[in-house]
């Protein structure tokens, strides 16, 4: 499916099933129309379908991956932020942040089965299939609700700071990791007994993570500082930052775990980070404040929610590793030195003229190539 709004350019051939640059680190898919600010996105990789949560429509947008287009809509609390899908239960699970609850919905019918209330706005929730539990960070609540996948009952509230929102958690290590939008923190717990276990100070605007268990690394977006900073989750430390493009909200692992991508809100791109080395590879132009994303595992390619642009961007990033440096052109050996004098026919008149009978004057030089 062609995106929308495309030119018809040579560079950029459109076809039935994608545009391509040739060029280009990267391929538009598709950009599909869903409900108002999508934010987050959970891929159900059996039946080829994207949860979208649509916040200020108050649904979820059900999104055939093959078709790419819109084939229902769910109804939740009002405000859905994040969202996530337990494949063994086949349970969706939104955070409804004005609603203080977490909307229960089948993946295969497409009804609400329960909702369960939460603390106060929550905004960010995730869930590891090997611990069978559900997190959620509880912004106004300060707090981190604990929710048995399978019974759905909320089997601890542990304390956390303001702005408690994404929720990253390391199975190899036990580790739930709570960030703090407003506290620009992150607290740090054992997954058994919900005990904190450290605490770090970050950029401001901590709002996302993601957790490359076997480096021990994890990744935190902090939007309004714009960087990403590198934890090490041995020693519960920053060791590094990575700027990134304006206001990096989103965050989401490779399935390789060779990069990771971030979305730039006020840029309206997609980052490509290199886990090793931390420096960006590319950056995707995608929608218009582009916040939630995910990598589906079947094929690989990267679905971005941008609130600004009410769709779906669906890209595919084409490197195949860290690409090559690029080349830096040299200054030109002119630059910083007095403009040398000329002279020129004046197009009115045909009088020539020098840049003399102009010092001290603005003007504009056009410099224009026929061929």
């Amino acid at each position: 499916m062609a995106a929308t709004g495309e030119r018809e350019d040579p560079a950029f051939p459109v076809g039935a099933a994608c545009r391509i640059d040739s060029r280009s680190p990267w391929r538009q898919v598709a950009e599909i129309p869903v409900g108002l600010d999508p934010e987050g996105i959970a891929v159900d990789v059996a039946r080829r379908r994207a949860f979208v949560a649509c916040s200020r429509s108050d649904f979820v947008s059900v999104v055939d991956l093959d078709k790419h287009e819109v084939v229902a809509e769910i109804q939740t609390g009002a405000e859905p932020i994040d969202i996530g899908l337990d494949v063994q239960t086949g349970r969706v699970f939104t955070a409804d942040a004005h609603s203080d609850q977490v909307t229960v919905i089948d993946s295969a019918t497409l009804e609400v089965e329960t909702a369960l209330p939460v603390g106060g706005y929550p905004s960010g929730l995730t869930h590891v299939p090997e611990f069978r539990r559900l997190y959620v960070g509880n912004s106004l609540g300060s707090t981190m609700s604990v929710i048995d996948l399978d019974t759905l009952e909320t089997v601890a509230t542990v304390d956390a700071e303001p702005g408690a929102g994404a929720i990253g958690v390391d199975p190899t290590r036990g580790l739930v990791i709570c960030v703090n939008f407003v506290a620009a923190s992150a607290n740090f717990y054992d997954a058994g007994s919900f005990e904190e276990v450290g605490r770090l100070e970050l950029g401001t605007g901590t709002c996302a993570i993601g957790i490359v268990p076997e480096r021990g690394e994890a990744f935190i977006v902090n939007s309004i500082a714009g960087t990403v900073s590198l934890v090490d989750l041995d020693a519960i430390e920053v060791v590094d930052e990575t700027r990134t493009g304006q206001a990096p909200v989103g965050l989401t692992v490779a399935p390789a775990h060779d990069r990771i991508y971030v979305t730039n809100r006020g840029a309206g791109t997609l980052s490509v980070l290199g886990v090793a080395d931390r420096q960006e590879w590319s950056q995707i132009p995608v929608g218009n404040g582009p916040g939630g994303v995910v990598v589906d595992p079947y094929d690989g390619r990267i679905f971005v929610a941008n609130a600004g642009s009410q769709t779906v961007s669906i890209v595919e990033d084409l490197l195949a590793a860290k690409p090559p440096a690029q080349v830096v052109e040299e200054a030109s050996p002119w630059l910083g030195n007095k403009l040398p004098s000329f002279a020129l026919e004046d197009y009115r008149t045909g009088e020539r003229r020098t840049n003399r009978d102009w010092a001290e004057k603005k003007y504009i030089l056009n410099f224009f190539a026929s061929w």
